[in-house]
């Protein structure tokens, strides 16, 4: 039982730490060559109605006007805004973007944007701190997991998982 739970808390480690790197180069990517501007809603596919349907509905998702999707998360849904910002050179640039708003709250019409530099028609919601953010916390949760295998008896539990019995 000991050598299953070193390999799950093995593997855990594994997961958090690559989730790590993953979040530290898109927060490095981000930082390096994009830029943040403030953006404004131009059209949205998440409807007054649909937000006062979502108000009313006291948490249930089945039979809202929106309707059930994979991607809403617990009271949030996730959008699509088409949104208007002014890149570094003062040109009105348009793009789609996607987010999670609170289900049933009117959503924010103006907030900020990264956008490629090279690029001003990519742009995201999620910048360089969210995604330090979340590095810190993949950091933490594999601290975690290799912290519990030391206490389990380190890598003589995970070398015993390996080994063929005789």
């Amino acid at each position: 039982m000991v050598t299953a739970m070193a390999g799950f808390l093995m593997l855990a480690a594994l997961v958090a730490w690559l989730a790590f790197v993953v979040c530290v180069l898109r927060a490095l990517r981000l930082f390096a060559g994009w830029m943040p501007a403030a953006a404004t809603v131009w059209r949205s596919d998440y409807t007054e109605n649909q937000q006062s349907d979502d108000f009313w509905s006291m948490g249930m998702t089945l039979f809202t006007l929106r309707g059930w999707n994979w991607r809403d998360g617990d009271d949030t849904r996730y959008i699509e805004d088409e949104i208007r910002f002014h890149d570094q050179n003062g040109v009105e640039r348009r793009t789609i973007v996607h987010r999670w708003v609170h289900r049933g709250w009117q959503p924010s019409g103006v907030y900020t944007v990264w956008y490629d530099a090279a690029d001003p028609e990519k742009a995201t919601v999620l910048g360089p701190f969210t995604w330090a953010l979340w590095a810190a916390l993949s950091l933490v949760l594999a601290c975690v997991a290799l912290h519990a295998l030391a206490g389990m008896g380190g890598m003589a539990a995970v070398m015993a998982l390996f080994s063929s019995p005789s």
